[in-house]
């Protein structure tokens, strides 16, 4: 996958999935922003630079997981790698264009975890310092998440970091507009995201990008084109 498929990918993902992180994460963000004071900007910006962080940690650690198979399986495992990459984003596809009851059940599926995590967030309240505010964040990008599941998933199928960096790195900042968001703003973008033409189009890029990996090694088989 070039870094370009990559970071699309990633993208579609965090912001048509963002949904389920606002089912998953809301108490959390009304727990963390509440404790900015006002003006204190930069602190807040401090708890998603310490979630994306934790996502690009993990997905890096799964990348040199994936990249074992090279050495331990024979020659013929790479193709059948790329299917199961094209098969996760082909899935991802399709969890983007369920209609959002279905989103929001399986978000809140996460809350009991995640209510018991609050007790960690407390240790490090009030996040009066920009330390402390990476620090939550990091807390809270190892949170269960099974989109980001899905993902990190697909960085060690990947196998290669620029991608894995360009899509988890999408995936995280696709999510911000509505981790960012409140009030009139956070629901005029939440409902303009869940337009259904809008989750049905990013969804089909989504699944035609998992199709086209999928069917890359037929693909430059029969075209004798790499």
């Amino acid at each position: 996958m070039t870094p370009f498929a990559a970071l699309v990918t990633g993208l579609l993902a965090g912001l048509f999935g963002s949904t389920h992180c606002v089912a998953m994460c809301g108490g959390i963000m009304a727990v963390l922003h509440g404790q900015v004071p006002r003006g204190r900007d930069r602190l807040a910006a401090g708890f998603h630079v310490g979630r994306l962080t934790s996502y690009l940690l993990l997905g890096l650690a799964l990348t040199a997981l994936g990249m074992l198979p090279e050495r331990l399986l024979p020659a013929g495992s790479a193709p059948a790698m790329r299917v199961a990459l094209g098969a996760l984003l082909v899935l991802i596809a399709l969890y983007i264009g369920l209609p959002g009851r279905f989103r929001d059940a399986f978000g809140g599926l996460a809350q009991p975890i995640t209510r018991r995590v609050m007790p960690l967030f407390h240790r490090l309240l009030p996040a009066d310092s920009w330390e402390k505010a990476v620090g939550l964040g990091l807390i809270w990008g190892l949170l269960p998440c099974g989109l980001l599941y899905s993902v990190l998933a697909a960085a060690w199928l990947l196998a290669d970091p620029v991608p894995t960096i360009v899509m988890v790195l999408g995936f995280g900042l696709g999510t911000l507009p509505l981790l960012l968001g409140g009030g009139l703003a956070l629901a005029r973008i939440r409902s303009r995201i869940r337009a259904p033409w809008l989750r049905g189009s990013a969804a089909a890029v989504m699944a035609g990008t998992g199709l086209l990996v999928a069917a890359g090694p037929w693909l430059a088989h029969h075209s004798g084109h790499a």
